[in-house]
């Protein structure tokens, strides 16, 4: 679950900040007549908070309702997860552990598969070899089991 940063904005509403994995920041203030604005801030200039929307309530409500898939769910998601499998992006970090590996070294015998990597430059690499080499900065797609990704996840970040 990642943090969210709460904040009451008196006589408007709630102010709500998202920081995902990438460092990007997703700002949701929330009126109390019920209209939602999103704002977006890239993870290169966080300081740069840019508008997107403006939602009425019923707009905010079915946005949510497909951001949070209970209106579709794509089959292929919901076949694997019937059977305990998960897909999961995860960003290296500037002091990630990864930085510098290969993916030989950090996934044997993890029950994880790496399905494609997206650079920071944008080239993506799906099914990467054995010998291919973690950069800062890249989106990693994986695949396994709830509990193998979580400790996948760790050695990224941390080493064993």
């Amino acid at each position: 679950m990642y943090p969210i940063e709460e904040t009451e904005l008196a006589g408007i509403g709630r102010r709500f900040v998202v920081v995902t994995n990438s460092g990007s920041r997703l700002v949701v203030v929330v009126h109390e007549s019920g209209t939602v604005e999103l704002y977006y801030a890239s993870s290169d200039d966080p300081q740069n908070i840019c508008p997107v929307v403006t939602l009425t309530d019923d707009e905010a409500r079915l946005v949510a309702a497909i951001i949070g898939r209970t209106i579709y769910r794509p089959e292929a998601i919901e076949r694997l997860s019937k059977h305990g499998v998960a897909i999961r992006w995860h960003s290296l970090k500037e002091h990630s552990y990864a930085i510098g590996k290969t993916l030989g070294e950090l996934f044997q015998n993890t029950g994880v598969a790496v399905l494609a990597v997206v650079e920071k430059d944008g080239k993506r690499q799906t099914s990467p070899p054995n010998n291919y080499v973690f950069q800062e900065g890249s989106q990693v797609a994986l695949s396994g089991g709830i509990r193998d990704l979580v400790k996948v996840e760790v050695i990224l970040d941390k080493g064993r």
